[in-house]
């Protein structure tokens, strides 16, 4: 009788390098999935209990309505040098994540409108959309804005921090009348925003990006909005500043945005801080940048 042959090393290495495809494709999938299903999960919540008033800040509740007739809910205070700056909080957070920049300047004179974001804090919505649906109401705060006496129409800037300066960034490429961008830590809306892979994570990473796009887009239903590699060419001649985190991805994903934007345009790195941690990290720096780029490009006209 024969008997079979003994497998050898070969065999066994390339079952092991299958096993290791496998589950590296499964993976990735699974991840794309579980974070695409977490980036749309509704995140509304009754807000409680802060107000602009505990800083000493006189303020208006404020009511938006969207393009597909959502109410979005918010805070304006009073502009008292003409200008005002639209604040727009990251993923499933509230106005009230924009608290910080709001008291620099408010502290300032400037009008600031902050808001929930569609199926965010106390705002309408059924779920997140990665701020894809977000750029469309931005035009509502615009017009709110430009339809009150405190402000001038060519004074208005916007501010937004992660999904937040996505959303800034891809409003202001479609809105002339911001006038001023302030980016902090805008990450990507399409795989075509990503910088060249630098490290073997990188290089991992790289299929999940338009694998997590396909994924978004069948769970909230809308398209991909256009990359912000290209929105970001279309905001000069008004002036950019782009902020990152001590992150050493988030660094290099700002600069790449950076390299790709037209003048006039700044960058500022903060060492040492989390993701949207630079106004609680670094308050006194944050606010000289935040008020030093928006008087140059609001009041000094």
């Amino acid at each position: 009788m024969n008997q079979k042959k003994p497998r050898g090393r070969m065999h066994w290495l390339k079952l092991l390098l299958f096993g290791l495809i496998l589950f590296y494709i499964l993976g990735t999938v699974g991840y794309a999935y579980v974070v695409a299903a977490a980036y749309t999960r509704s995140a509304q919540r009754t807000l409680c209990c802060a107000t602009p008033a505990d800083d000493g800040f006189t303020y208006e509740n404020v009511t938006l309505t969207t393009y597909d007739n959502l109410r979005l809910y918010g805070w304006y205070i009073p502009s008292q040098n003409g200008a005002a700056v639209i604040l727009l909080h990251g993923l499933g957070g509230s106005r009230l994540g924009s608290m910080d920049p709001a008291r620099m300047l408010a502290r300032q004179g400037y009008g600031v409108l902050l808001y929930d974001q569609r199926a965010s804090g106390e705002s309408e919505g059924d779920t997140l959309s990665w701020g894809w649906r977000d750029v469309a109401d931005v035009p509502s705060a615009v017009t709110y804005l430009q339809n009150r006496a405190d402000v001038d129409d060519h004074r208005i800037g916007v501010w937004g921090c992660s999904t937040g300066a996505e959303i800034a960034i891809a409003a202001a490429a479609q809105i002339e009348a911001i006038q001023a961008v302030a980016a902090d830590a805008p990450y990507y809306t399409t795989a075509r925003d990503m910088p060249p892979p630098a490290t073997l994570q990188d290089w991992l990473g790289l299929p999940f990006y338009p694998l997590f796009i396909k994924i978004m887009e069948w769970r909230t239903g809308a398209a991909a909005p256009a990359p912000l590699s290209e929105a970001i060419t279309r905001i000069a001649p008004r002036p950019l500043l782009l902020i990152s985190a001590g992150d050493e991805f988030e660094r290099r994903q700002v600069q790449h945005h950076y390299d790709q934007a037209h003048e006039p345009k700044s960058l500022w790195h903060i060492p040492n801080t989390p993701h949207c941690g630079g106004p609680a990290a670094e308050p006194q720096a944050y606010a000289t940048q935040l008020l030093n780029f928006f008087n140059q490009a609001l009041l000094e006209k």
